[in-house]
C-alpha cells in the first residue's frame, strides 16, 4: 500500500500555507515602507529571533 499520493497532497497544502504571507510579513512590510530598509531588516531579525525562541522552548518540552 502506497501513501505517496496522500503525502504529496498534504505536502502541497502545507507548502501553500507556509508560502502565504501572514501577519509577520505585514509588520515587516509596514516597517520597511514607513521607516526604511534598516528598520525593516531589524524587524525581520526580531521576528526570526522570536521564532527561534519559540522553537527552542518547544524542543525543551516547555510548550507541553
Amino acid at each position: 500500500m502506497s501513501y505517496w499520493p496522500e503525502f504529496a497532497a498534504i505536502a502541497i497544502a502545507h507548502f501553500f500555507a507556509v508560502a502565504s504571507p501572514g501577519p509577520d510579513f505585514a509588520v515587516v512590510l509596514k516597517h520597511s515602507v514607513s521607516y526604511g530598509r534598516a528598520n525593516g531588516l531589524a524587524t525581520s531579525a526580531g521576528v526570526g529571533a522570536g521564532i527561534l525562541v519559540h522553537i527552542f522552548y518547544c524542543l525543551l518540552g516547555v510548550a507541553y
